[in-house]
């Protein structure tokens, strides 16, 4: 590995460019409205200079623009968004194990927070539809009998898919809502106008990096997907685009990426005698896209429809027959219509997608089973040998959308001038929770020496005469030498929930110029049928160009965005009904029912989630550079969690206590940011620079984790004396998505003459800070926690790649591409607690890629 790095470092000391015939620089958008539809007087004030890649370009400082340049430049990993938005100031990534050394074998999309906002609540758009999956975004955990993970983004977008990427953290014009974080919206890419396709394959394998452990661990022989000390992970992709001679642009894709996971069966070394010593894990995501455009006569049309599922397969350590699979992903397609007729332009989208987040089991294996150990189960390695899963679940998201927005072209009123937008939105979900079939989960097995019941009939399901090893202690267990039976069965029965949610949205904006003031007051109107609440949501934007010459913007703004509710609220509503438990004694071995689960969650409608933004900022050029310095506020109120309160109920359906969701969450964030880029890429001797800076100062408190914490009034008005202060503990900072501060710097250079292409991505975060609590004291009458924070170590990362292009004959390309992450394999601290690390953050990593365009 060393050898190879430094071939890799030596290599990349001679400088850098490819040409790239698929790159495209469509300038970014300053509303909703492409810019090639907007009067010139509204096209960004910045200079039309789209080569600076990740450089922003909104008059109001909206957010920042990554063209297909920038994203195919950087390094890709994994391929997904996240990567990407590293750059972005205003994102902040999730400090947890998902992220670490211990898990490099995952491809899902990690998670991201726009603001403050919560991972949750950022809308996510492809082509104008969403790919949010709104089923349960924060249920993560595999092994989970009930609740399926259900990841935020509802797709693995890939990024070879994307032509643009944007993002609006502030500023968010009225058109976007559903959203308390920001809005990520990318656009597929178009066909360019002659016949031309790609092919490429790129591997990573865990022989070739480096894992980062904190010192003592060993998890080369891990049994559990939470250590992947082997892993290998491959893509292959396909695409092919072209125009025909009337017009119409077609571009299809077809991508594979997928990761293999060995891990030893059982745990701790241990080795059973009669299962796999090694089962693998697997994790594949497939997506195939179409997009088609057409525009002639004041029309554009397009359609582009993607297919994306994703198969995970997971096994549960110490058990035979436990393998699973979590499905995720599906279709999501958009119809898009834009007409002009004189001033006016009218765009019709409508939108469908089918999101899935399902476990499925082998068809025979519907039980989970805990024998003791005996000749006729012996693949235990203690006194156990379990067997089974959790059962086959299907959860489904499906969304049918459309959409219209009327914008008028520039129209003069005294000295001022308007650009007016009109819309509404409509979307018709359904949410589904589906149980397909009875699952029976057999526990704690007692001696017997008999498995005849006491109708005669003889049991070989839940019991067994095979003697057992060893003698379990306690009233009923097994006793060596005897059979066995199981005394309890839960009976999770099948079953069917479903929330059918209409939603709509109507919304107006008008965009001023006046002198060298401009102003963007809109407003958006939001309901829907779950709820019953109607939503008012201000937006206000204005920028002064001091000097009038768009050297000089100030720019501020007053908004509100109103978040989304998620489909779990009441889905969650009676799936506890469906367990039922059994239990027997010997020698009867008749079963009879000992409980009735009931209800242990009921819904209550809520209102809707909301964040105030203030924001204020300035835009200057200076000496070839564009500086963009930003300041936003977010309160967030009426945020969700949850409590235990009395049911009150006489029916019997709910449980006496019951978790009912509540509007008592509450945040505040404060995000300063700079980013400089170059106006101009620099040139010198043949090759050609883009470079971009991004510096943010963040923090974040909030009283909750997510909407699964637990609330109660004394918990939630508890004061405690934090760094010196007594303060409430709502004003404590948050654990994750919250470094202090972070330093980015990109670099894209490209020497065409020698066909190379170098690109890199520096970071220089803070520690992440922790919280502990040290004592207590008196304080007015009342005892307080003292919580004191600590800092970990500020971490370093280069990431870099090498992209090496051979032009072949009749416009055709053979490439090679190397990408390093963490180029001097740094231990960077990545969460823990005070005088220990937990986990790191991945240590020196490879891909390698090799291809041909044509």
């Amino acid at each position: 590995m060393k050898l190879l790095t430094l071939a890799i470092l030596s290599a990349l000391s001679a400088g850098a460019h490819a040409t790239d015939p698929a790159s495209s620089d469509t300038p970014a958008p300053t509303s909703t409205t492409p810019l090639a539809s907007s009067p010139e007087y509204l096209k960004p004030t910045t200079l039309d200079t789209l080569k600076v890649v990740g450089q922003r370009l909104f008059p109001y400082q909206e957010g920042m623009v990554l063209n297909e340049r920038y994203i195919q430049d950087q390094a890709k990993g994994n391929s997904d968004i996240g990567t990407l938005l590293r750059i972005n100031p205003n994102v902040q990534f999730d400090d947890s194990a998902f992220a670490s050394s211990n898990r490099m074998g995952e491809i899902r999309p990690a998670n991201i927070s726009i603001n403050g906002g919560q991972y949750y609540q950022n809308l996510l758009q492809l082509d104008g539809t969403s790919f949010n999956n709104d089923i349960d975004p924060q249920a993560t955990n595999p092994h989970d009998l009930a609740d399926v993970p259900s990841a935020t983004q509802g797709i693995a977008l890939d990024t070879e898919l994307i032509g643009q990427l944007t993002v609006y953290d502030s500023n968010v014009p009225a058109a976007f809502g559903g959203f308390s974080g920001g809005v990520v919206d990318a656009e597929s890419r178009k066909a360019r106008d002659s016949l031309g396709g790609k092919v490429s394959f790129r591997m990573s394998r865990s022989v070739w990096n480096e894992m980062i452990l904190p010192e003592g661990d060993d998890i080369s022989q891990s049994s559990t997907y939470a250590n992947q000390p082997v892993y290998d992970k491959y893509r292959v992709s396909a695409m092919l685009e072209g125009r025909t001679g009337g017009g119409l642009g077609w571009i299809a894709n077809v991508i594979r990426t997928r990761s293999d996971i060995p891990l030893r069966g059982y745990s701790a070394g241990q080795v059973s005698t009669s299962d796999e010593l090694i089962k693998e894990q697997r994790r594949e995501n497939t997506s195939a896209s179409m997009r088609m455009d057409w525009a002639g006569n004041g029309i554009t049309l397009s359609g582009s429809f993607t297919h994306a599922p994703t198969d995970e397969r997971y096994f549960t350590q110490n058990a035979r027959n436990s393998y699973f699979d979590l499905k995720q992903g599906g279709p999501v397609g958009s119809l898009r219509v834009g007409l002009d007729v004189g001033a006016w332009g009218l765009d019709q989208v409508v939108s469908y997608s089918d999101l899935d987040s399902s476990r499925r089991v082998p068809d025979d294996v519907d039980y989970w089973k805990a024998w003791a150990r005996s000749p006729d189960y012996d693949w235990g390695v203690n006194n156990s040998s379990f067997e089974g899963n959790w059962g086959n679940i299907d959860q489904r998201n499906r969304t049918v959308g459309y959409a219209l927005t009327a914008r008028r072209g520039a129209l003069a009123w005294g000295e001022s001038r308007h650009a007016l937008q009109f819309g509404l939105q409509y979307r018709d979900r359904l949410g589904t929770y589906h149980r397909l079939n009875d699952h029976y989960s057999f526990l704690s097995p007692g001696r017997t020496t008999s498995c005849t019941d006491a109708n005669g009939a003889v049991d070989t399901d839940s019991c067994s005469l095979s003697p057992v090893y060893t003698t379990v202690s306690g009233t009923g267990g097994v006793v060596a030498g005897q059979g066995q039976f199981f005394r309890t069965r839960n009976i999770y029965s099948a079953g069917y929930f479903e929330v059918k949610l209409r939603e709509w949205g109507v919304f107006a904006e008008d965009d001023i110029r006046l002198g060298r003031w401009s102003f963007r007051p809109g407003i958006r109107v939001d309901g829907d049928n779950l709820m019953d609440k109607t939503t008012v949501a201000p937006r206000f934007a204005m920028s002064w160009d001091v000097l009038g010459n768009q050297d000089t913007l100030l720019t501020a703004g007053a908004n509100r965005y109103y978040g989304r509710s998620f489909f779990t609220y009441k889905l969650r509503e009676g799936r506890d009904n469906l367990q039922t438990t059994y239990t027997r004694t010997a020698p009867s071995l008749l079963w009879s029912r000992s409980r009735t689960y009931t209800a242990n969650n009921r819904f209550e409608t809520l209102d809707i989630p909301y964040s105030d933004e203030l924001n204020l900022g300035i835009n200057q050029r200076l000496a070839g550079l564009d500086f963009n310095l930003k300041h936003v506020r977010r309160d967030g109120r009426d945020e969700i969690l949850r409590r235990r309160v009395a049911s009150d109920d006489t029916s019997g359906y709910y449980s006496a206590n019951v978790y009912e969701y509540v509007n008592a969450g509450r945040s505040r964030s404060d995000t300063s940011t700079l980013s400089v880029g170059l106006q101009r890429p620099f040139t010198w001797r043949g090759s050609e620079t883009h470079a971009q800076f991004a510096f943010d100062h963040t923090e974040v408190l909030r009283n909750y984790v997510d909407y699964e914490s637990g609330y109660t009034d004394n918990a939630y008005n508890r004061l405690v004396r934090y760094e010196g202060s007594v303060i409430h503990a709502y004003d404590l900072p948050q654990a994750s998505y919250n470094r202090p501060w972070t330093a980015r710097l990109s670099t894209q250079t490209r020497l065409p003459a020698w066909g190379l292409m170098w690109s890199n991505f520096l970071r220089y975060r803070a520690g992440f800070a922790g919280f502990t609590v040290t004592g207590a004291e008196q304080y007015q009458d009342e005892t307080i926690d003292v919580i004191e924070r600590y800092d970990a170590p500020r971490t370093f990362t280069w990431d870099t790649t090498l992209e090496y292009s051979l032009t072949l004959p009749r416009v055709q390309e053979a490439y090679v591409r190397v990408e390093a992450m963490n180029v001097f394999n740094r231990r960077n601290p990545l969460s823990g607690s005070i005088g220990t690390t937990s986990y790191y953050e991945p240590g020196r990593s490879y891909w390698l890629e090799l291809g041909y365009r044509f």
